[in-house]
């Protein structure tokens, strides 16, 4: 299986690009970003994507992506009786595949400022489907700077909350029978930082 969401991805990024646009309003753009984790546990990612869709005017703007990343991803906590904690990481290979709204705040041809939203499901390619990290939601705000009729570059900053689960073991005495274990389900939360280029 992991294979298979592997060959999907890696086709997709191949063959898209050399689709030509049949329909007026055709738009497809690349994107590239880092993900810095704010809260207590959290998770740092790099990622790659393309997004394909349909612009409708020139505000309304919707698409579906997918993309390839890399996070070295908390996979469990252990926290002691001395209350020292000790973080276990794991490498993550994260296929997201999400539906993109966009909406531009101006009708200026030149440079236009943005609101896009992005909701989808992550998997992991190191991973079986039942341990897909899952939901995430990504509400965004960039500005587009138009080269050509066709083409433009964005940039954008947003709030990356992505589902995630991890192992929560506490030690409350000296034998292993007085641990604490279990698996704790959460939002993870992180500033996301974006460069773009559509054509």
């Amino acid at each position: 299986m992991k294979r298979i969401l592997l060959f999907f991805v890696l086709s997709t990024f191949i063959s898209i690009p050399s689709i030509n646009a049949q329909n007026k309003g055709y738009e497809k753009s690349i994107e590239i970003g880092y993900s810095v984790g704010v809260a207590k546990y959290n998770n740092d990612n790099i990622h790659l994507s393309i997004i394909n869709g349909y612009r409708f005017n020139n505000t309304l703007y919707a698409g579906i992506g997918v993309g390839v990343g890399y996070s070295n991803s908390l996979d469990g906590i252990d926290i002691s009786t001395l209350r020292y904690t000790t973080e276990y990481r794991t490498d993550a290979i994260l296929l997201p595949i999400y539906g993109n709204i966009k909406a531009n705040l101006s009708n200026d041809t030149k440079i236009s400022p943005f609101l896009s939203l992005n909701i989808g499901y992550t998997f992991d390619a190191n991973q079986y489907l039942r341990d897909a990290p899952g939901f995430f939601l990504q509400p965004n705000f960039g500005v587009d700077f138009k080269i050509t009729d066709q083409t433009s570059i964005y940039g954008l900053v947003g709030i990356n909350l992505q589902h995630f689960e991890y192992t929560y073991t506490r030690n409350i005495g000296s034998t292993t029978s007085d641990w604490e274990i279990t698996t704790k389900s959460e939002m993870f939360k992180a500033i996301d930082l974006k460069i773009g280029f559509k054509f």
